[in-house]
């Protein structure tokens, strides 16, 4: 029985009988992620792929083998998507309505249903209590999109959403299957913003399956439907032609003769390009398919091949043209190239030829160049040879040479050699080869000519192959042009330098193999001892930039877009030769290293000769074999990771594997295992004093060297990494942004960190640091410690403090851990303790001044604190003395602790000796400041009165707490900032305030009527011991008159004198007030 094939396939009507379905790779790949995914928990897909591309058939196979419609399946064992015994399929064809519509058509419920979805569930509940998975098909699921951007979209997209958020769930057997002819977000051009963003929000939710069949697999289709559908005998020129698209590059090497048999009366040339043009142009209902079982002017199907005669790229022409007219007229990205041939057609008919015959064949071959053009392979060749031979045996036309030639003279049609085709010429009054000549003697010929070569050699790098695989360590040699040999020092990711030499001197060779033996460098050197041909194409390229900056009107686009191509083909062509001559290994070159000369024959000598340079040049590269991180720039992967390779190292130094798990291997951790364990310095939760790998010492020994280095003298963190950067290590950066770190934890207790801006000392080498250190490592530096014998009795004082117990000697680890705490005491004090002078002892001022002041660790706490609180080198070597030190310390010690606490004790007393209260306890004074004041009318008093009021009525919960509030309203500053000048002045206005605002509470108290009553509220203070506290008298309204006619008895005899009116009248209340 003849298999039969559809043109087209409907999901609805399934399959036909005896239907064939060809399995092509891009269908298994297709169910192979679909499978996969599905099992991965995601259960909402889309197809997508144009018109003709199998999608529909795809699905019609799927579903014949989820049903077992046949006995041998398509694509996939049913098992292998689910257990399930029975699937039931809805198959939905896509149509411009509401998606909800068109989902209750294929469940068979009412259309009016309340909730579709809730319907769905239903559904799908039924077929799980029948044992059945659910899949849903919506073949041109486009339609259903266009309808949703154009009619509500709001509304459909949510219904969309709530149907994945249905169907994705993990444990459902259920699955939903979409085609599409472009992708999801094609459909969203005309949507707002908002809207296009909840349309991305829906399109994630479906996971895209690509579905395009390369051209190759199509022809494979359509050989077995043309060989199936007809039997007609294959010519011989068959097999010639399908060698010449072979041989021309217009076809791959290994493409099918078997398959192009079967396509004849095709030939290979048109039916790659008509498969082509339909996959760019073809609608909705035109595919390859299509074009296979068409009637009429033009098809395939009735087109009978003739001796020489196959469906040509004439026909295909014709159909494309004829079939595809308003897409090419319309604006796309091919139809300023169909305009060029029908320009030349034009042309071409316009032209006297010898008979309407060879116009036609004329005619004929300008439309097989402009579709070979159009559609061929970026590196398809067309001679003038090929295309005499495909019209020949394709066209039937024997004199085809002949008309070739006429087109070129007639300028329709050119040979460019820089693509090695022949093409359409697209118009130009320029005659470019007769100025192309002119050219050449205009231009002078290249003698000096390094510079202008160096403009237009393509830059190009070597890495170095067995030193990589020794070492670990990956290197890169880049290539400079010179006219003699230069001293260039190699930085960054380069490693080293080949330098090319054009030189036109007798002596050169001698002169570079002088150089190369002087210079330390990893250079190599490449001495051109043929360059004629390099200076031709350099020559040629001359000549083009002269016609272009000269001669060549810019208005006329075509021979300057000529000339251009002709100047990037030679370009590419010296770029070329100086390769060939570089690694022919004709002894073009001869190759210069340490002197001497290299003998090269081959790839993998150059290779070794790489090689050799790194390792004599770098040999203290350790080794390293990790790529994760041993590269000049780490990955955005390896950066997050080194932030937890560093918070591991820090936080878990002391657990075994830095505590990374066991069964997991990130990228950190592989890090922690080339950096740190198998090179033997982290073992068992503890750091080694040096590495156990071999391969890996001279990186240590050199960092160990620069800290020794820092013992007299801080030196910057950068320095070692300039040190590291070049030879003999070269070290990689982002090896270095991991090393550096880990070294300078692991030997955190050798050294002093300073901040060398601020001179300043860092106690903690923390995660902070390590940031900063990597964007700025000049700001930061290191001094070794230096403890040794005469300093021992002053480090054993100072473990005392922090309860160390003694040590017979200072160890590496115990220094800096017994500095800190003074250090860290320092930082903890407040403003006033780190300012003030007043102290019980002068060396606690002196103890404490060499704390804020100490940059340099141990210069402070073994030179300069001892010399400060009186102790010389004889005094450092009696115990007795070391004892009394230790003993100032601690007594230094306690009075900063009790500083703070003794400014607030003189304020109390103040308080309570001027204020008159009568306990020294601040609980009980605190109720008796309260019940003093308790009565303030607060509109009585000024602003800050008031602020001070409230401040001293608020209970605290301590001593400390209320005088710091009370202060910071006199002060407005805190308390804890307070000078030693401004104490005397804070007492003074404390005591005031209060007195003010017991005023004001004694006459708002004694006062029955404030609106009618006088009350008048003073203290009386003399030279003679009089001291009256505030007292208070309130004189009634109905007594004013009685004072009224007293005061003017008073004022007659009075003195007239001012000074002795007031004295007499306040000796008078002197006496009073005690009465």
């Amino acid at each position: 029985m003849k298999p039969m094939f559809n043109l087209s396939a409907n999901i609805e009507n399934g399959f036909a009988e005896g239907e064939q379905y060809i399995v092509t790779p891009n269908a298994q790949k297709a169910v192979y992620n679909l499978v996969n995914d599905f099992h991965a928990g995601i259960h909402s897909f889309t197809i997508i792929g144009s018109y003709g591309t199998g999608k529909s058939s795809f699905l019609l196979a799927l579903e014949s083998d989820l049903k077992r419609g046949t006995k041998k399946p398509f694509l996939l064992e049913p098992k292998t998507l689910s257990r399930s015994p029975e699937f039931e399929i809805i198959n939905i064809v896509g149509d411009y309505v509401e998606l909800s519509t068109l989902i209750c058509r294929g469940i068979n419920v009412d259309t009016s249903a309340n909730s579709v979805l809730d319907e769905l569930k239903a559904y799908y509940n039924r077929c799980q209590e029948q044992n059945k998975f659910l899949v849903i098909v919506i073949d041109e699921f486009g339609k259903v999109l266009e309808h949703a951007a154009k009619n509500c979209p709001e509304k459909e997209l949510y219904f969309l959403q709530k149907l994945a958020e249905f169907i994705n769930v993990p444990s459902r057997q259920i699955l939903l299957l979409t085609t599409l002819h472009q992708n999801f977000s094609a459909y969203a051009k005309d949507l707002t913003e908002t809207q296009v963003n909840e349309w991305k929000k829906v399109k994630g939710r479906f996971k895209e399956i690509t579905f395009v069949e390369p051209v190759e697999q199509l022809l494979h289709l359509a050989s077995k439907q043309l060989h199936g559908e007809r039997q007609i005998q294959v010519a011989d020129n068959a097999v010639f032609l399908y060698e010449l698209a072979k041989e021309t590059g217009f076809v791959s090497k290994d493409f099918s003769i078997e398959t192009a048999l079967q396509l004849y009366p095709l030939d290979l040339f048109s039916a790659y390009a008509i498969t082509t043009a339909i996959q760019r142009y073809g609608q909705n209902e035109r595919s390859l398919f299509t074009f296979l079982a068409s009637k009429g002017s033009n098809s395939i199907s009735g087109y009978e091949p003739t001796q020489n005669q196959t469906y040509n790229l004439q026909q295909v022409y014709d159909y494309v043209y004829y079939n595809f007219y308003s897409y090419l007229k319309d604006a796309n990205a091919d139809s300023m190239t169909w305009g060029a041939m029908q320009l030349s057609i034009e042309k071409v008919e316009g032209q006297e030829w010898e008979s309407e015959e060879q116009m036609l064949q004329a005619v004929n071959i300008v439309k097989t160049i402009g579709l070979l053009n159009l559609f061929g392979v970026a590196g398809f060749r067309l001679s003038k040879d090929s295309l005499a031979e495909y019209a020949k045996q394709a066209m039937n036309i024997p004199n085809a040479l002949d008309v070739i030639s006429k087109l070129e003279k007639k300028k329709i049609i050119r040979y460019a050699a820089y693509k090695d085709r022949v093409m359409l010429f697209e118009g130009t009054d320029v005659d470019l080869e007769a100025e192309i000549r002119e050219a050449g003697l205009m231009v002078a010929r290249p003698v000096a000519f390094v510079d202008e070569l160096n403009v237009f050699f393509n830059r190009r790098i070597s890495p170095v192959k067995a030193h990589f695989y020794q070492k670990g360590t990956p290197r890169f040699f880049d290539y400079k042009l010179y006219e003699e040999p230069l001293d260039v020092v190699p930085t960054g990711d380069t490693d080293g330098y080949i330098e090319l030499i054009f030189s036109t001197k007798k002596n050169a060779l001698e002169e570079i193999k002088k150089f190369s033996a002087d210079t330390e460098h990893a250079l190599v050197f490449a001495y051109f001892v043929d360059t004629e041909n390099i200076i031709d194409h350099l020559y040629n390229i001359k000549k083009y930039n002269y016609l272009i900056d000269r001669v060549i009107d810019r208005e006329d686009k075509v021979a300057v877009k000529e000339i251009q191509k002709l100047k990037e083909y030679e370009e590419n062509l010296l770029n070329k030769a100086i390769s060939d001559n570089l690694f022919s290994y004709q002894n073009r070159v001869i190759w210069i290293f340490k002197g001497q000369k290299v003998h090269i024959s081959s790839h993998r000598d150059f290779n070794r000769l790489l090689s050799r340079v790194c390792d004599e040049i770098y040999h203290q590269t350790p080794v390293m074999n990790n790529e994760l991180f041993n590269r000049h720039k780490l990955s955005g992967t390896i950066t997050a990771a080194r932030k937890s390779y560093l918070n591991n190292l820090i936080e878990y130094y002391t657990d075994e594997n830095l505590g990374f798990p066991d069964d997991k291997f990130p990228p950190e951790k592989t890090i922690y295992f080339s950096l740190l364990k198998n090179t033997g310095l982290h073992v068992n939760g503890q750091f080694a004093d040096a590495p156990a790998n071999d391969g890996f010492e001279s990186v240590w020994n050199a960092c160990e060297r620069f800290l020794e280095s820092t013992e007299h003298k801080a030196r910057k963190i950068s320095d070692l990494i300039k040190l590291l950067s070049i030879q003999p290590y070269k070290l990689k950066q982002g090896f270095l942004d991991f090393w550096i770190p880990t070294y300078l934890f692991i030997k955190r207790q050798d050294y002093a960190l300073y901040d060398a801006l601020k001179g300043a000392f860092i106690p903690h080498v923390n995660i902070e640091f390590f940031d900063l250190l990597q964007k700025h490592p000049a700001d930061f530096e290191v001094k070794k410690f230096a403890v040794d014998g005469v300093k021992l009795g002053f480090f054993n004082q100072y473990r005392r403090f922090i309860n160390l117990g003694d040590e017979f000697t200072i160890t590496k680890d115990s220094f800096i851990e017994t500095i800190k705490p003074f250090l860290a005491f320092y930082s903890r004090l407040d403003e006033y303790t780190r300012h003030t002078r007043k102290f019980n002892h002068e060396s606690t001022m002196k103890f404490r001044d060499v704390l804020a002041k100490a940059k340099d660790p141990e210069k402070a706490f073994f030179e300069d604190l001892p010399e400060a609180l009186g102790f010389n080198q004889e005094k450092l070597k009696q115990e007795g003395f070391v004892r009394e030190y230790g003993d100032i310390i601690q007594r230094a010690i306690r009075e900063l602790r009790a500083c703070y606490t003794q400014l607030i004790e003189r304020l109390e007393q103040r308080l309570v000796d001027d204020f008159g209260l009568q306990s020294y306890d601040f609980n009980d004074y605190i109720h008796e400041i309260h019940a003093r004041l308790a009565h303030v009318k607060t509109y009585l008093l000024t602003d800050k009165q008031r602020e001070f009021y409230h401040h001293a009525m608020t209970e605290y919960d301590n001593r400390t707490l209320w005088y710091q509030s009370i202060c910071y309203t006199i002060l407005d500053q805190r308390l804890d900032t307070l000078r030693d000048e401004q104490e005397d002045k804070l007492a003074d206005d404390l005591v005031y305030l209060f007195r003010e605002c017991e005023k004001y509470s004694s006459i708002s108290h004694r006062a029955n009527d404030l609106e009618k009553d006088d009350a008048y509220s003073f203290d009386m203070v003399t030279n003679r011991g009089t001291n009256i506290r505030t007292q208070t008298y309130v004189l009634p309204e109905k007594n004013k008159k009685q004072v009224c006619k007293l005061e003017e008895r008073i004022n007659q005899i009075l003195s007239g004198d001012n000074n002795i009116d007031v004295c007499t009248l306040l000796s008078i209340l002197n006496k009073k007030m005690k009465e």
